[in-house]
């Protein structure tokens, strides 16, 4: 049976806080699952739950849910009870008595690739991402068309700003906080786009795709902050991520991204709302 292993991996913050994981299971040596986390960095005026941000609390659990329900069991059942864990676990440590009080409840872009027998299984909700290289030299990204446009139509305001001569990237980014709300009214809706969260909703927006295990050599799996050096930066092409993440490591491509962004601290070259990303990779190469 084919298998594969884990070739390299590295998560660090962008910040003070990293909202983003990875995990593998049921051992780094010989994986049959692994996955990647991004949480949804909050926008609420305080904080709802436990721990370093809600976003962090969030990923946390997953951290410690999902590996218990790794087992060859339909992927709708998996996560409908990894969202029940995870509504369990909301219900018994909200900070306020009035829980979340209409206010928005933590969530994660998520991906999560098994190996079932011959096949590779791979699900998604949010913008994680997954890059496949094919036996033929063919590589696949795997995203979401949704949240594409939804970014297209972030960034093209950004740079509206930019334009009207607002260039300090701590207003621009209050003066984009209801264009972000709008946009997270959109999450697990239909015509929307789809997160992990403790809502049942999620699961009618999951994107799974299955490929044979024999046809891969290779899976990169990242959060956006790393495929910055791809679709912001413009710095490589998704191939370019691929093989010189295998050929340099996660940590060497981890220190180019950060490079970048040192050297354009108020984004006037490639103009953003955070300034850096939390940045998550784990590469898998068929043994």
């Amino acid at each position: 049976m084919t298998t594969f292993t884990l070739h390299c991996a590295v998560s660090a913050p962008g910040a003070k806080n990293n909202e983003d994981a990875y995990g593998l299971w049921p051992t780094a040596q010989a994986p049959r699952a692994a996955w990647v986390l991004d949480g949804v960095t909050g926008i609420n005026d305080r904080a709802l739950l436990p721990g370093p941000s809600d976003a962090a609390w969030f990923v946390a659990q997953v951290q410690e849910i999902l590996p218990t329900l790794l087992a060859d069991q339909p992927i709708h059942n998996l996560l409908t009870e990894l969202i029940a864990a995870l509504a369990a676990r909301h219900e018994k440590s909200w900070l306020n008595g009035t829980g979340p009080d209409g206010h928005e409840t933590p969530a994660a872009s998520f991906a999560l690739l098994r190996q079932l027998g011959d096949r590779v299984e791979i699900a998604r909700l949010g913008d994680c991402l997954v890059l496949l290289e094919h036996d033929d030299g063919r590589v696949q990204l795997l995203d979401d068309a949704v949240l594409n446009d939804i970014e297209a139509g972030l960034q093209a305001k950004v740079l509206a700003m930019r334009d009207l001569g607002i260039t300090d990237a701590a207003v621009i980014l209050h003066e984009m906080k209801p264009s972000l709300r709008a946009v997270r009214q959109r999450r697990n809706k239909p015509g929307g786009y789809g997160v992990l969260a403790a809502d049942p909703a999620c699961l009618d927006l999951l994107q799974l795709d299955s490929f044979a295990a024999e046809d891969l050599r290779s899976i990169l799996m990242v959060s956006d902050g790393y495929y910055r050096l791809v679709d912001l930066y413009d710095a490589m092409s998704d191939a370019d991520l691929l093989h010189r993440t295998a050929t340099s490591g996660a940590e060497t491509m981890l220190a180019d991204l950060r490079a970048i962004e040192a050297a354009d601290p108020q984004g006037e070259r490639h103009p953003r709302l955070k300034m850096a990303d939390d940045a998550t990779a784990l590469l898998l190469r068929r043994s």
